[in-house]
């Protein structure tokens, strides 16, 4: 079950990085920096609340 949460969450943050190479190409770098930096945390924290 863990894993499908994992799944579902890497799933819903594929449109936030693509958000983020779209900034990125549009020279747009901080946006591009705070959106992977928001994207991770969405998927770190998670993660590390359903190993403990």
């Amino acid at each position: 079950m863990k894993y499908i949460i994992v799944g579902f969450i890497l799933i819903c943050c594929g449109y936030s990085l693509s958000y983020a190479k779209y900034c990125w190409n549009n020279k747009n770098k901080l946006a591009a920096v705070g959106t992977v930096i928001v994207v991770a945390a969405a998927v770190i924290l998670p993660v590390l609340m359903l190993t403990k």
